[in-house]
């Protein structure tokens, strides 16, 4: 199996497919399937600049099941680090509480289609001088089932953003 996961080129979902295979040979090979399991993991890339709104940082939080069904299942991602939400930054489309965290949920569809939410972290002006900061954005359960897990070191991810 490995050797086909080789001759697949990197395109999306192939990160979702490397996991998965980690995933069943940490769970003791494919017999775990029987009962089902899912993991939640959180991932991104990019930086923001307070200076420039437009470019920023792409988050996902995503869901890995095996065996279960796709039904909507909501998570909440919440912001901390030096960068202050609704300051420094804000999270496009999403009204962020007063703590810095929002509520999400996934769709119904196959492991495909309601398997990964996309965020656009970006940059907003204050007109006060800041050094850079960082942001750190963790999800967590809201309804998960017990079959749920996170998936250990990739429960948060952290970003830059500059200064302006």
């Amino acid at each position: 199996m490995s050797t086909i996961l080789i001759g697949v080129s990197f395109r999306k979902g192939a990160f979702c497919l490397l996991v998965l295979l980690a995933l069943l040979l940490a769970q003791g090979g494919f017999t775990s399937q029987a009962q089902g399991f899912g993991f939640v993991f959180v991932f991104g890339y990019g930086s923001a600049r307070e200076d420039n709104p437009h470019n920023g940082i792409r988050l996902k939080v995503a869901r890995l099941l095996v065996d279960l069904s796709h039904d909507s299942r909501s998570f909440q991602v919440c912001f901390t680090g030096s960068a202050t939400p609704g300051t420094d930054f804000e999270v496009k489309g999403v009204a962020l509480s007063g703590s810095g965290c929002f509520t999400d949920s996934w769709g119904t569809g196959g492991w495909l289609e309601g398997a990964e939410k996309t965020y656009y972290i970006v940059g907003k002006r204050d007109n006060v001088y800041d050094p850079n900061e960082t942001i750190t954005a963790t999800v967590s359960s809201v309804n998960w089932p017990s079959s749920y897990s996170l998936f250990g070191s990739y429960a948060s991810a952290s970003f830059s953003i500059y200064g302006d």
